[in-house]
C-alpha cells in the first residue's frame, strides 16, 4: 500500500513539475511600416512574419490565436515582442489609438498590429515661407535602444514613409536606405544596424499658390457686356491694321529714306 502511494504521489509530482507544451514557432522576419502625413503625425503597422516547423504547431499556434483574440494584453502575456514598438514613453499607455491585432494564414504567416500615434511622430524645428524642417522623436523608438546604442535587430526592418513634396536631409543615422516610391521619399532600416544616434530629418516644401486666377480675370474682363465690346473693337483694329500693314509699312519706309536724305544734306 504504501509503495502503491508513493507512485502515485511521484506521478502527480512528475505532473506538476513537467513543463507544459511550448509553442514552438520562428519569427523570421518583423516589419514596421509608419506612414507619416504632413503634419508629422503617423500610422503604423507592425507584422510579425512566422514559421512553424509543422502543420501541429501552426494548428496550434491558430487555436491560441482564436483564444486570445483581439485582446492585446494577453498576446503580449504569450509572448513580449507582441507589441506595438512605437509609442510614447512617456505615458502609461504609449498615447496608441485605434489598436487591432489579427493573424492572418496564406502564402505568408503573419501576425499584424495596427495603431495611430495620438502625439506626433516628427517634431517641427524650423519654419520659413519655402518650407518646414521637421525631426524625428527617436524617443519613440525606445523599444531599439539597447545598453547606450540604437539596434535594429537582426530579422527587423523599419520602414518610414513620409508625406509628399518631403526632402531628406543628410546624415541619417544609422546608415538607412532612401528611396522614391512615386512621389513619395521612403526610409527604410533593416537589422542588424546599431548607432550612438537614431536622427533622420527632413523639409516639407510648400506648395506655392498663385493668388492671380488668369481664367477668373479673362472671364471677368471680357464675359460682360462691356467687356464684350471692348473685345469687338479691338479685333476691328487689329483687322484694318492686318489690311493696311503694306500702306503702313510703305509710309515708315519713306519716312525712314526722307529722314535719311535729311541728315546727308
Amino acid at each position: 500500500m504504501r509503495k502503491a502511494f508513493a507512485g502515485f504521489f511521484a506521478l502527480i509530482l512528475l505532473m506538476i513539475l513537467a513543463p507544459a507544451h511550448a509553442q514552438e514557432y520562428e519569427i523570421t522576419l518583423h516589419e514596421v511600416h509608419l506612414q507619416v502625413n504632413t503634419e508629422g503625425n503617423a500610422k503604423s503597422v507592425e507584422r510579425f512574419y512566422l514559421t512553424f516547423p509543422n502543420d501541429t504547431e501552426r494548428a496550434l499556434f491558430r487555436n491560441m490565436s482564436i483564444k486570445l483574440g483581439s485582446d492585446m494584453e494577453q498576446w503580449l502575456q504569450f509572448n513580449t515582442k507582441f507589441q506595438p514598438n512605437i509609442k510614447n514613453p512617456n505615458t502609461k499607455t504609449g498615447n496608441l489609438s485605434d489598436k487591432k491585432i489579427s493573424y492572418n494564414e496564406g502564402e505568408q504567416t503573419y501576425l499584424e498590429i495596427s495603431y495611430s500615434l495620438s502625439d506626433p511622430l516628427m517634431a517641427k524645428r524650423k519654419e520659413t515661407p519655402t518650407g518646414t524642417e521637421f525631426e524625428l522623436k527617436a524617443v519613440f523608438l525606445n523599444n531599439f535602444f539597447e545598453f547606450g546604442l540604437w539596434v535594429i535587430p537582426d530579422k527587423t526592418k523599419i520602414t518610414i514613409e513620409l508625406p509628399l513634396d518631403a526632402e531628406v536631409r543628410q546624415p541619417v543615422e544609422p546608415s538607412a536606405t532612401v528611396s522614391q516610391i512615386g512621389s513619395k521619399k521612403v526610409v527604410q532600416w533593416q537589422g542588424y544596424k546599431s548607432g550612438n544616434n537614431l536622427e533622420l530629418k527632413y523639409v516639407l516644401w510648400k506648395q506655392i499658390a498663385l493668388d492671380f486666377n488668369l481664367f477668373s480675370a479673362i472671364s471677368s474682363l471680357f464675359f460682360t457686356p462691356t467687356g464684350l465690346a471692348a473685345l469687338a473693337i479691338l479685333i476691328v483694329i487689329l483687322a484694318v491694321i492686318f489690311i493696311s500693314r503694306k500702306k503702313i509699312i510703305k509710309k515708315i519706309e519713306d519716312f525712314v529714306a526722307n529722314n535719311s536724305k535729311l541728315e546727308e544734306d
